[in-house]
């Protein structure tokens, strides 16, 4: 969601807006109903514009958070006609100025347009009025504190105008205007039809029978073109909305000459400016507006009282903060004026326990002589070393290594030389043959007093009588 939208979502909000709707008729002005103020229902246009008619009534008011939906009659805008164009629909609107620049005599830049699309789809229906209208207007408005709604047309407000029919036709007329004959589908006008050279009143103490069969030899017209034109609408009904008209009287005779049913459009006679009035709140959003979005004003948040009031507010917050930060100051001053304190305390201290180290400090001889006991005591740390390693071995002894080799005696291998102590075993002797040599010495893992003894170094020959003689070294012997 926008910026903008939310803002505008808060604002309205926090202020109940009045709303007012007025219907411009030529020679009247029709104001709907205002809570808490006493508004005549319609004002005479005499003597001046409607435009300072409108202001003038609204001057009167003593009332704030007002907005008006104003209603245009037909003679205030232009409608026309046009092919749909092939662009999207969000830039319709935008594009309509220009699509009707060879329609129009004014100034594409000088006019404000809305359409609607009609019942085939295939053209839009395109209401024209002059910018400069809306502008004044707008301003006008805006001299009074009041804010300007929506610009609607008659047309639109018409077609709501029977909530029970979805297409209808609308025989209406206006004080000092012509009879219009208009065709509503889907509650938007289709067709609309000004019938020229017929006087009102058509009813009462004038009634003219030529004049009745005229009108509808018109109208007659009229449906039969819209029944060729919108094959897919069925238009068999016609309300009929005429001021200074009996309508009872005028409903009948027209009943009486057309093909369709013909009906009032409201149960009590009533001006046409009041049932526009009454209707207007049935529009919906979708409805035909000639005030855009460009032309509302833009409420401007940087103003000087704005930024007065802003820079009143930071100001405020930066003597809240500098308030904060001096107290604070002062307070970490003080826990630093104590760890000084502190510190100087700490250091009087270590420059007298330094001064007691210097006194404990020992003499030269003292440390020579700390020295040579060490060096004593781990020269008797050697030598116990030694004896315990030389006492370990003696208890040993070489018995059990000697009872392990008379047990392992064989017929074919024969010794004439031992040699042991703590880490070798050297053998000499004779073999009635060399493979006897191998198979003796892995008898070895069978005796606990010879396992795990290894040799590195095995030698085998021949003496003077032909005997093997073979040598067992644990250790390789130097070179």
């Amino acid at each position: 969601m926008k910026i903008q939208s939310l803002i505008e979502k808060f604002k309205s909000n926090n202020q109940v807006r009045n709303c007012l709707s007025v219907v411009v008729l030529p020679g009247e002005l029709y104001f709907s109903k205002l809570d808490k103020h006493d508004l005549a229902s319609k004002v005479a246009v005499e003597g001046s514009s409607w435009q300072d008619t409108l202001r003038s009534t609204l001057d009167e008011l003593d009332i704030s958070n007002l907005t008006i939906d104003l209603v245009l009659n037909s003679k205030l805008y232009h409608t026309y006609q046009i092919d749909k164009p092939n662009i999207p629909a969000t830039e319709i609107t935008g594009a309509l100025p220009f699509l009707l620049k060879d329609l129009i005599s004014e100034k594409v830049t000088e006019i404000i347009a809305d359409a609607t699309e009609l019942p085939d789809g295939n053209k839009l229906q395109v209401y024209v009025v002059e910018k400069s209208l809306i502008i004044n207007l707008q301003q006008m408005l805006l001299t009074l504190d009041i804010q300007l709604g929506r610009v609607l047309v008659e047309d639109e407000v018409w077609g709501v105008s029977a909530p029970e029919e979805k297409s209808f036709l609308l025989l209406q007329r206006s004080k000092q205007r012509s009879f219009r004959v208009s065709a509503f589908v889907d509650q938007h006008c289709a067709f609309q039809r000004t019938m020229r050279g017929i006087a009102s009143p058509l009813t009462g103490v004038a009634t003219s029978v030529l004049q009745l069969d005229g009108i509808a030899l018109e109208l007659q017209r009229s449906i039969d073109y819209l029944s060729s034109q919108l094959r897919s609408t069925s238009l068999h009904k016609m309300k009929v909305c005429c001021d200074e008209e009996e309508l009872h009287d005028l409903v009948e005779a027209l009943n009486e000459r057309l093909n369709v049913s013909v009906t009032s459009l409201t149960e009590q006679p009533c001006e046409s400016g009041e049932v526009l009035v009454k209707f207007v709140s049935d529009l919906g959003a979708n409805a035909i507006n000639l005030y855009p979005e460009s032309l509302k004003p833009k409420t401007e948040y940087f103003t000087l009282a704005n930024i007065a009031i802003g820079w009143a507010l930071v100001a405020g917050f930066l003597l809240t903060i500098i308030g904060y930060l001096y107290f604070q100051h002062a307070y970490l001053n003080s826990d630093l004026e104590d760890y000084l304190s502190q510190q100087q305390q700490a250091e009087q201290k270590l420059s007298e326990l330094n001064q007691k180290l210097v006194k404990h400090k020992p003499s030269t001889a003292k440390v020579a002589a700390v020295e040579r006991l060490k060096t004593d005591i781990q020269a008797k740390q050697a030598s116990l070393k030694a004896v315990i390693k030389f006492d370990e071995s003696q208890q040993l002894g070489y018995s059990g290594v000697m009872k392990a080799l008379a047990k392992l005696s064989r017929q074919d291998i024969s010794l004439n030389h031992i040699f042991i102590d703590a880490d070798t075993m050297d053998i000499k002797g004779f073999a009635r043959e060399p493979k006897a040599i191998p198979n003796w010495v892995g008898q070895f893992q069978s005796e606990v007093n010879l396992v795990g003894r290894t040799f590195e170094q095995l030698r085998i020959g021949r003496n003077d009588q032909d005997i093997v003689t073979f040598e067992l070294n644990s250790q390789r012997e130097r070179e």
